[in-house]
């Protein structure tokens, strides 16, 4: 072997020493990601805009994971779909199979009729385990 080939063969062999491995740290990132997507809960929205009303004083609610909404016209939205009171239940029902341990939550508009959210806690009640929350604003 000549001294111009082991010249040029150690030449390459410094270059590559210098180069950084990037394979472990993408491997952790990747596994963080999955870690932060599996451990995270997600904010179950109900699909429409309501004005909630305001309230002196509040407890917050444990596990309100059936968030069931009613506007100011007394329709009833679910996973920001309109539903008939008559579906409800069924949703609650379906719902609890998913987490037991699931609360339901009603948000209301400031003008909505008093008499919607009764009837849909009439039509629910038997598959809860306790009363539902009725989701407020702070007072200002």
């Amino acid at each position: 072997m000549s001294l111009q080939e082991s010249a040029a063969k150690r030449k390459a062999a410094d270059g590559e020493a210098g180069q950084i491995d990037l394979t472990p740290m993408l491997d952790v990132v990747f596994i963080m990601l999955i870690f932060f997507i599996v451990t995270s809960s997600f904010v179950k929205e109900p699909g429409i805009e309501i004005f909630k009303p305001q309230a002196a004083t509040t407890i917050a609610c444990d596990r309100g994971t059936i968030i069931f909404a009613v506007d100011d016209k007394g329709d009833i939205y679910y996973n920001k779909n309109k539903v008939p009171m008559e579906r409800a239940s069924q949703l609650v029902e379906i719902a609890k199979k998913e987490a037991p341990q699931a609360n339901m939550v009603i948000q209301v508009d400031q003008d909505t009729p008093a008499y919607v959210v009764e009837d849909l806690y009439d039509a629910v009640r038997d598959q809860l385990t306790s009363p539902p929350c009725i989701s407020t604003d702070d007072e200002a």
